[in-house]
């Protein structure tokens, strides 16, 4: 059990504390040691270690923070939140926990349907992500971060095209390359396909291990009904690329993929999708519900 004293220690001392541990011959979690497992993707045991490190110091904020991130890669929505708000109200002024706690939101509010509920969390989405541009106005994945929430949130929300275009404006100013792509994925969501896939082809010729460049020529071809080939091949690739953090999930992926070859005819290859994006995506609703009307659909 952990000493009461621990308890009410303040975040930043908090961090003293293993060393202070060691020398009094007690051991104690290794915070850089949890932080390479993660990095590694070795998760299971990042986990275990972050939760030992949990359980000694309650109060820890990477150690929340940690928790969270794992607690969302598993798809436990709930649970991520808890974590990310916990570490947030210990450092209210860490872009990267708001940030954090803001794509989780977003992520919940996905699964909530059009409910008050979801707005609710929509808003907080937006809000949490905003001041964690606010306060690192730098770091471009914050703000490509927002532009992905605008294009899903309608501007009563907080989302928009018009937020949007602002913030692929404020992109380009800093990185062309990442501008372009903010563009692109703008173009996507306002239904000009071409555009977005001209401007997304041109980045994957100059980066071809583009992830993100990759799944959205992807999705969008698999959207549009054109270049579907082209999609297929990129979409595959981020298969076998390690997906960065806030990427679409490799469900994500093969549902894509399962758009394009139904659109091709290739039905045993749709429903092989179909299939392993579920499996790594159980508890989506809307990829059960196509698994469900496509096999339905051979009856």
């Amino acid at each position: 059990m952990t000493p009461l004293f621990c308890r009410r220690l303040p975040w930043f001392l908090l961090l003293l504390l293993p060393a202070w541990a060691e020398s009094q011959g007690a051991s104690a979690p290794s915070l850089d040691e949890a932080k390479q497992r993660f990095d590694e993707r070795r998760y299971a045991e990042a986990q275990a270690l972050f939760e030992a490190l949990h359980q000694s110091y309650p109060d820890h904020p990477e150690a929340l923070m940690y928790l969270g991130k794992l607690a969302a890669k598993r798809g436990e929505r709930v649970s991520a939140l808890d974590y990310f708000k916990r570490a947030l109200e210990l450092r209210p002024d860490e872009a990267a926990y708001h940030f954090e706690y803001g794509a989780a939101c977003g992520l919940y509010a996905g699964t909530l349907g059009k409910t008050f509920k979801a707005l609710s969390y929509a808003r907080r989405a937006g809000q949490s992500i905003s001041r964690a541009i606010e306060l690192a106005p730098e770091d471009l994945t914050y703000r490509q971060g927002f532009i992905e929430f605008c294009l899903g949130a309608p501007a009563f929300a907080g989302g928009g095209s018009n937020r949007a275009h602002a913030q692929a404006e404020a992109i380009a100013q800093r990185n062309p390359s990442a501008g372009a792509f903010a563009h692109a994925s703008i173009y996507r969501a306002e239904g000009k396909h071409p555009a977005a896939l001209a401007t997304l082809a041109e980045l994957i010729a100059l980066d071809p291990d583009n992830y993100f460049a990759r799944f959205n020529f992807g999705r969008c071809a698999a959207e549009s009904g054109e270049r579907l080939d082209e999609g297929l091949t990129h979409l595959r690739a981020c298969l076998s690329l390690l997906a960065p953090d806030q990427a679409p999930p490799p469900a994500h992926v093969w549902w894509n993929i399962a758009s394009i070859e139904k659109q091709l005819g290739n039905r045993p290859a749709a429903l092989a999708a179909l299939r392993e994006a579920t499996s790594l995506a159980p508890h989506d609703l809307r990829i059960a519900d196509d698994l469900a009307s496509y096999l339905a659909s051979e009856a």
